[in-house]
């Protein structure tokens, strides 16, 4: 599954979120500042925005987590990855009881996408000044202009470091790991030219890493816990495509932003679109599961 980490996935004590998980950075994203705000806000603060499940306030405390609230989750997902990949049904039904059962509902399913979220809003950061100043400039701005030139692939190595934090934690290891697999798929994007990103471009590479994070996740929740499969690789090879493509597929169909303004965008409203995108994304997933009883 190409996760830097492996676990036995969270235990039922765990809470639904836990107190260590990241709640997204406050600070200023990557790439330049934005213009301010019509109101001279230059969008860096967040106090509470309804799509955006942290705030500056102090959280609530975390509900006591259900014993054994993985198991169905789990169970359906080993019954999936037991089957090759055919038995969709049980993936869709995996995935719901994770979101409702495992997290306590969608919103709690973004919360514990912290630090994958943070990494997303530092790229779309980072891609809002190339939109904005130019692949030059921006990498200028982030000590880069080593990379100005080169192959988009090793821009976007370059760039691991502004994107994701290394902390050491697993939660920040799947999340570095998902960017170098959006790196890895970098070809499919048709980016022919290093030196600027068009709206398209961006929005896939974005809505590449987001799957990412959530194949990721739910791997490591649901999917890293003793499951059995059969050896042959044809059946293995079945069972990875059928649940990239699924997330990947659930991730695109749920999106509903508009990235077109990229250069305009505030802080605020750029962590606003990828809460939104997660949190979209959950309750597609679990919509998507009901569906199958």
């Amino acid at each position: 599954m190409g996760t830097s980490g492996s676990s036995s996935g969270s235990g039922s004590g765990t809470p639904l979120v836990p107190s260590w998980l990241g709640g997204g950075d406050s600070g200023d994203l990557p790439g330049g500042d934005a213009p301010p705000t019509p109101d001279g806000n230059d969008g860096g603060d967040d106090q509470g925005s309804p799509q955006n499940p942290d705030n500056n306030q102090n959280p609530p405390i975390p509900p006591v987590a259900a014993p054994e609230r993985f198991r169905s989750a789990r169970t359906n997902f080993s019954r999936f990855a037991g089957s090759g990949g055919s038995d969709g049904r049980a993936l869709k039904r995996a995935v719901r009881d994770y979101v409702r059962s495992g997290t306590g509902g969608s919103a709690n399913a973004v919360r514990r996408m912290g630090t994958a979220r943070s990494a997303a809003s530092n790229a779309l950061g980072v891609f809002r000044g190339i939109q904005r100043d130019g692949m030059q400039e921006t990498l200028r701005r982030l000590n880069l202009q080593n990379f100005a030139g080169r192959p988009i692939q090793d821009i976007f190595v370059g760039l691991t470091e502004v994107i994701c934090h290394d902390g050491g934690t697993i939660d920040e290891a799947i999340t570095r790991d998902a960017w170098l697999e959006t790196i890895a798929s970098l070809e499919q994007f048709d980016i022919a030219d290093s030196d600027a990103l068009s709206a398209d471009q961006i929005q896939e590479v974005f809505l590449s890493f987001v799957a990412h994070t959530v194949e990721a996740r739910l791997y490591q929740e649901i999917g890293v816990n003793g499951f059995k499969f059969s050896e042959d690789l044809q059946d293995i090879e079945g069972f990875d495509k059928q649940f990239r493509d699924y997330i990947e597929r659930s991730v695109r169909d749920s999106f509903a932003s508009d990235l077109g303004e990229m250069a305009n965008f505030s802080d605020k409203e750029i962590r606003e679109i990828v809460d939104k995108t997660y949190l979209d994304t959950w309750n597609l997933l679990e919509t998507l599961g009901d569906r199958e009883g």
